[in-house]
């Protein structure tokens, strides 16, 4: 597609940002040889102190985490989280498949980015240095996207993210839609910030990089900026065929005053595949590269490029391949499409420990631009030749890269079962990203129908010498002539100035078919020719890529079929058993396709006495194979169209709950005031139940009547969430809201002590479109419950003083005698950095009150101490044998004291036993 200037850079702060960043920095070191953690020279702890220069995201929370394959995003460069160092965020999952196992497939990626400016070369790199930095802004952060909504760094529902073609895709109905970008920028300049962005996926994250920072000139000073602007868009599906990969999105802006030449774009991976905490990485993998052409669900080819990599441990290999693949880049049908960059141009496999001449790792922007622009690709590595590898494959060359003009690159990482696993789910990538040309406008006058739908204007392109167009020397339905005659066919003529049309922008413009070599590909499964003259040859299946007025290409579209948002929910735990709420908002979700609620029903999920994998952290959560279905509720009477009974028909009654704050007697009258001030929203502005104050403290106008109940904050908000507005038109009309509804189910069979994870997901009717509509034929698909788990540990409830009066102390510790063989009967867990020794013992009935518990040895020497809550009715706390110096404790008798502040719990003395 032609190149585009970007949109205006800063304009507006969201209210409240600057409230909610907190900055922590680090800098980056140039792993020529990866030093061990504990023996990191002082030159890069200093590099990891340099003042600020922007939000970077270091506590490892930006994870891809939504589908099968868990990668951490950062906004300085890297991709995947180094998981075998000690930086705040390599506890993070780093390219773990699947998700919630351990077994990691990505120690560190990054893009390449080389060129020339005035002659000067300069290669900017994501990995293995962090060239890429967000500039010193409050804005500059990572942001997340998910179910269309922003969630990160606020959770603010009414800034919306669908997009093209899925229905309601103009969020803020300004007749445009995904004009504003996810970034605190008002980007379109109307004063909202980030109120109509396009989300890729069911989770995205977005941020803004720069290759010419004050600290990247810090960090390198051997480095030359390119004066470079990258937005990076990473995302994952959660449909359950197609969450085995990640979709890597870069849209590349020259920012400086200089035109940037011959431009290569590369990715570089670093896998050190092994399973987490199994130690030093040995060199132990293999490496090679895939190019082939295979047939997709629709019958058509798919041109797969593919640098992979697995382990060859020879004794227990994990049983992945890992595969990075280019999908896209910019295709200019005048500037920069050519043969040679049709897709990975050199590919490069780098040995650790080696020289460049001896197949090392390039460690000079001269060396790293020559292998980019080399043209060479390298073997695969045979069985007898594992080691310490890396990749790389590039793209290119781009011309020129003038001044305000972008580059769009398109990549994804994907992880499969062996390498036949990996190339199926590549394939769906593959598919996903082929997107489609859709008609935004919704007139068939723009995109010129079937396969001309690119846009071309007279000056677009700078002129001959002899001051003619560009354009006139192409043919509008041939407009990449790499596989077609340089002279006329079929009567086709040159562009001449009598097929141009007036754009509404007052251009003279033109709709060209510039992928028609592609299209051609598509048919043949092979590189179409001048030579073979495959265009011209004959074919039952031809697959065009456009539609009648298709003028916008959108990538990323996910052709299965897409569930209902997840209601929101939350558990409360109990003695031996779990309580799970939601809401109905599932129920009001529309379709993406046909704009109407499909909704089918409720599934609730569990997963018990989860034991994490060794090596992994408690934040990946359970494995999607632990998730066992515990119950379902479909409502009645739901049929296709063909008349046939979907689901059990259960109905959703016997799950329907009343909170319990609507009948307190402390909330009388609440019900009236609040059905008053809703019904005073008649244009529907609140989408929540406001602040009572304002900044200042004051009561805001207008509230004051609910300030009796300003310490139930909670209940306010059940309260405004249950009441309904009924809405009419007319000449002074009333914006509906309808009254929320709740629902709750018990789980009993749950243990004390043991961590589990339940989830609430949402499922909808299988559609398909037939004569001239969409109808039910089935039911449908469901959310992944491990995108929507809620941990929860049940325990016995604290000791009440009435219950301390009439029952006395029983205040006891289990297991008691703690020895090896009960610890890990006790949901012993494999150690991690926040949990190193993965044992503990339970200090039960405890007081509901804050509870102070100190551990001495026998001979009176403070061991630890354990803070403990009770108010909220939990009675129990965990010690995990650490001593307050950081040391595992040895066999012994133990005593503990238990301190309440609440002097109607007396202290309590006890003692246990460890063995070790």
């Amino acid at each position: 597609m032609p190149v585009r200037p970007d949109a205006p850079r800063r304009r507006g702060l969201r209210r409240g940002a600057a409230l909610l960043l907190l900055v922590l920095v680090a800098g980056s070191h140039r792993v020529e040889a990866r030093p061990r953690p504990e023996i990191l020279d002082a030159e890069e702890r200093r590099q990891e102190a340099v003042a600020p220069d922007g939000i970077h995201v270091l506590d490892g929370s930006c994870v891809l985490d939504h589908g099968n394959l868990y990668v951490n995003i950062t906004n300085h460069g890297l991709i995947g989280s180094q998981y075998t160092q000690t930086y705040p965020y390599s506890a993070a999952p780093s390219g773990q498949w699947p998700g919630g196992s351990g077994d990691e497939y990505l120690w560190g990626a990054g893009i390449w980015i080389g060129g020339f400016v005035n002659s000067q070369l300069s290669v900017t790199t994501g990995q293995p240095e962090r060239e890429l930095r967000p500039e010193a802004d409050v804005r500059a952060t990572i942001y997340e996207a998910r179910e269309n909504r922003q969630v990160r760094p606020i959770d603010d529902p009414a800034l919306a993210g669908r997009r093209p073609p899925y229905f309601g895709a103009d969020d803020d109905g300004d007749g445009a839609a995904d004009e504003d970008m996810l970034n605190g920028i008002d980007d379109d300049g109307d004063g909202a910030v980030d109120e109509d962005f396009g989300q890729i996926g069911d989770q995205m994250f977005t941020c803004t990089m720069f290759d010419d920072t004050a600290l990247v000139r810090e960090l390198y000073p051997d480095h030359s900026p390119l004066g470079l602007e990258v937005v990076q868009r990473a995302a994952t599906l959660a449909a359950a065929d197609a969450d085995d990969f990640i979709m890597l999105e870069y849209t590349i802006t020259n920012r400086s005053i200089h035109t940037i030449s011959d431009i290569h774009l590369g990715t570089y991976v670093d896998c050190d595949i092994q399973r987490r905490g199994a130690g030093a990485s040995d060199p132990d993998d293999l490496a090679g590269y895939f190019n082939g052409a295979v047939r997709g669900s629709d019958g058509s080819f798919h041109r797969l490029q593919i640098g992979w990599m697995r382990d060859a441990d020879p004794e227990h290999p994990l049983p992945g391949v890992f595969g990075a693949m280019l999908l896209g880049h910019t295709t200019d049908p005048l500037e920069y499409w050519a043969p040679h960059i049709v897709g990975v141009e050199s590919f490069h496999i780098f040995a650790g420990n080696a020289t460049t001449t001896q197949q090392g790792e390039p460690l000079s922007d001269a060396e790293r631009y020559d292998l980019m622009a080399g043209g060479q690709i390298d073997r695969d590595r045979r069985p007898d030749e594992p080691g310490d590898l890396k990749f790389m494959f590039s793209s290119g060359p781009f011309p020129t890269l003038r001044p305000g003009r972008s580059l769009e690159y398109r990549v994804a990482l994907v992880a499969g079962a062996g390498m036949e696993g990996m190339l199926r789910n590549a394939l769906r990538a593959s598919e996903v990203h082929r997107g489609r040309w859709v008609d935004v406008d919704g007139l068939a006058t723009t995109g010129g129908g079937g396969d001309r739908e690119t846009l071309v204007c007279l000056g677009d392109y700078p002129p001959y010498n002899d001051g003619t167009d560009p354009i006139y020397n192409y043919r509008a339905n041939f407009m990449d002539e790499f596989c077609v005659a340089p002279d006329p066919i079929f009567g086709v003529e040159v562009i001449n100035p009598t097929s141009l049309f007036i754009a509404p922008d007052g251009r003279r413009c033109i709709y060209v078919n510039a992928d028609n070599c592609e299209e051609c590909f598509r048919r043949h499964g092979r590189e179409c020719t001048i030579a073979n003259d495959l265009m011209n040859t004959p074919s039952t299946g031809y697959y065009p890529t456009g539609a009648p007025g298709g003028e916008r290409y959108v990538p990323w579209i996910a052709t299965s079929a897409t569930p209902p948002v997840p209601p929101r929910a939350r558990v409360v735990a109990g003695d031996n058993r779990a309580e799970i709420f939601w809401d109905d908002r599932s129920e009001s979700d529309l379709d993406p396709y046909t704009g109407r609620v499909d909704f089918e029903s409720y599934q609730v999920w569990r997963v018990s006495n989860w034991v994490r994998p060794e090596g992994a952290t408690d934040s990946a959560g359970p494995a999607a194979e632990l998730w066992g279905m515990l119950a379902e509720y479909d409502v009645i009477s739901s049929v296709t169209d063909t008349g046939e009974q979907l689901g059990r028909n259960t109905g959703l009654e016997d799950i329907r709950y009343r909170p319990v704050c609507l009948d307190d007697p402390r909330f009388a009258g609440l019900d009236t005031l609040m059905q008053a001030f809703v019904d005073a929203d008649t244009e529907g502005e609140l989408l929540t139940f406001p602040s009572l104050r304002q900044p200042n403290g004051a009561p805001a106008p207008g509230r004051e009547q609910f300030l009796p109940w300003e310490s139930f904050p909670t209940v306010l908000d059940t309260f405004f969430a249950v009441t309904a507005r009924a809405g009419r038109g007319g000449a002074d009309p009333v914006q509906a809201k309808a009254a929320r509804r709740y629902y709750h189910l018990l789980d009993d069979e749950l243990h004390n002590g043991f961590r589990s994870f339940l989830a609430v997901v949402a499922t909808d009717h299988l559609l398909e479109w037939r004569s001239g509509r969409y109808r039910i034929v089935g039911p449908g698909v469901g959310g992944d419950p491990g995108n929507f788990r809620l941990a929860v540990e049940p325990s016995v409830p604290a000791q009440t003083p009435d219950q301390r009066a009439d029952l006395g102390v029983n205040i006891y510790v289990y297991p008691n005698p703690a020895t090896r063989e009960a610890l890990a009967e006790f949901q012993h867990q494999p150690p991690s950095r926040s949990d190193p020794t993965g044992v503990r013992v339970m200090f039960n009935n405890l007081p509901a009150a804050h509870n102070r518990i100190t551990i001495y040895t026998a001979s009176g020497d403070l061991v630890a101490t354990v803070e403990h809550d009770g108010t909220g009715g939990d009675g129990d706390a965990s010690w995990n044998l650490m001593s307050r110096n950081g040391q595992e404790v040895v066999s012994g008798v133990y005593l503990f004291a238990v301190h309440s502040d609440d002097g109607r719990f007396a202290p309590f003395r006890g003692r246990f036993t460890v063995v070790r």
